[in-house]
C-alpha cells in the first residue's frame, strides 16, 4: 500500500514536470498579405493578446500566394503548433490547410475570411451582411433617390457575397419602388485599388450619371476616388467603403467621401487570440456563438457588429476604440 502511494506521488510529480516544461502555447498565424494597412493592425492585435495570455505567435505571410500559404501551414504543423489562425488567400483552396490540421488534431480558426468546404473548427469575423446593410442604410438616408452603382469586391472572396446580400437587403425595396435605379453592379477580380479605378471608369462611361457608389473596401475606394477626381466628381458622387483606413478617413473629413465602415479590429483580434489560447489549453469553449455554413458544416462563429464612420462619428468609433489617433486624422 505504501509503495502504491509512492508510485502515485511519483506519477503526479512527473506529470507536473511535463506540464511545466511544455512551454507557452504556440499559435500559428497565417496571413495572406501585409501590404494593406488594416492587416498589420489585425496581426498586431492578435499577437499582443496571445502574448498577454502567455502564448507565442509564429507568423507566416504568404504574399497572396495560396500555394505558399499551404506550404507555410505544413511547416507550422510540423513545428507542432497548438492552433492555427488563418487569414486565407483563397477560401476554397485553403481547405487543404484545415484537412492537414485535422490529421494532426490541431484546431483551425478562420479569421475574417471563411474557409469553405472543410471541417473548419471556428470562424471569427465582423458580420459581413451587416456591413453591407449598414453601407446601404446610410447611403439611402443621405441620397434617398438616385442612380446607384455597386463595386462589390473580389469575386473569389465570400465576404464580397455577404456584402452584396446585405446591400441588397436594403436596396431591393427601394429599387422596386423606383426611388433607386441600380445602373451598375459588379464583382471585381481582386480588392486592389487598380480594380476600383477600372470599374469606376466603367461606371462613369455609362449613359446615366451616377449619384452613389458603394465600394466593397477602402482599397477599392482609393481607385474609385482617383477616377472621380479625374472626372472632377470627387465629393459630388457619394462613396462609401469599408475598413476605416487612415487615408480614407482623411477623405471623409475633407468631404471627398461620405463614409466608411469600421470593423472593430481590436475586439476581433483579441477574440481570435483568446479563443486560440483556450483551444490550445483544451478548455471548453462557451457556446455563445452563432453558426455559419461553409458548405460542409455549420461552423461555430463569433461575429462582431460593424460601425459606421462618417464625419460625425469619427471620435466615437475609430478614435474611441484606439484604432487611430486624433492627431493622425486631423493633422
Amino acid at each position: 500500500m505504501k509503495s502504491l502511494f509512492h508510485f502515485i506521488l511519483i506519477a503526479v510529480f512527473t506529470l507536473s514536470i511535463v506540464s511545466c516544461n511544455r512551454g507557452p502555447a504556440k499559435i500559428g498565424l497565417l496571413i495572406h498579405d501585409l501590404s494593406y494597412g488594416r492587416w498589420v493592425k489585425d496581426k498586431d492585435y492578435i499577437t499582443e493578446r496571445v502574448e498577454e495570455l502567455g502564448g507565442e505567435v509564429i507568423l507566416k505571410v504568404a504574399n497572396n500566394n495560396q500555394q505558399t500559404q499551404n506550404k507555410q501551414a505544413l511547416e507550422l504543423l510540423n513545428d507542432d503548433v497548438d492552433v492555427l489562425i488563418v487569414i486565407s488567400v483563397d477560401q476554397d483552396v485553403s481547405s487543404k490547410i484545415v484537412d492537414a490540421a485535422n490529421e494532426k488534431d490541431v484546431k483551425v480558426i478562420a479569421y475574417d475570411r471563411l474557409i469553405k468546404n472543410c471541417s473548419l473548427d471556428y470562424y471569427v469575423a465582423t458580420d459581413g451582411i451587416r456591413v453591407g446593410e449598414t453601407q446601404a442604410e446610410y447611403m439611402t438616408s443621405i441620397v434617398p433617390k438616385g442612380n446607384y452603382a455597386l463595386i462589390i469586391g473580389d469575386k473569389k472572396d465570400n465576404n464580397a457575397m455577404l456584402l452584396f446580400l446585405g446591400q441588397m437587403n436594403i436596396l431591393q425595396s427601394k429599387i422596386e419602388s423606383g426611388d433607386i435605379r441600380m445602373i451598375y453592379s459588379e464583382f471585381t477580380n481582386s480588392w486592389k485599388s487598380d480594380e476600383g479605378y477600372k470599374y469606376a471608369k466603367e461606371v462613369l462611361a455609362l449613359r446615366d450619371s451616377v449619384d452613389v457608389i458603394i465600394s466593397g473596401s477602402d482599397e477599392l475606394a482609393f481607385g474609385i476616388n482617383r477616377a472621380l477626381d479625374e472626372a472632377n466628381l470627387l465629393g459630388k458622387v457619394k462613396v462609401i467603403s469599408q475598413d476605416a483606413e487612415l487615408d480614407i478617413i482623411k477623405q471623409v473629413v475633407k468631404g471627398n467621401q461620405a463614409a466608411t465602415i469600421y470593423k472593430p479590429l481590436k475586439k476581433m483580434g483579441y477574440k481570435a487570440a483568446e479563443l486560440a489560447i483556450d483551444l490550445a489549453k483544451r478548455k471548453e469553449i462557451e457556446k455563445d456563438y452563432t453558426t455559419v455554413s461553409n458548405g460542409k458544416r455549420l461552423v461555430p462563429s463569433f461575429q462582431l457588429e460593424p460601425m459606421l464612420v462618417n464625419e460625425n462619428t469619427i471620435s466615437s468609433t475609430v478614435i474611441a476604440d484606439g484604432y487611430l489617433r486624433s492627431e493622425e486624422i486631423y493633422q
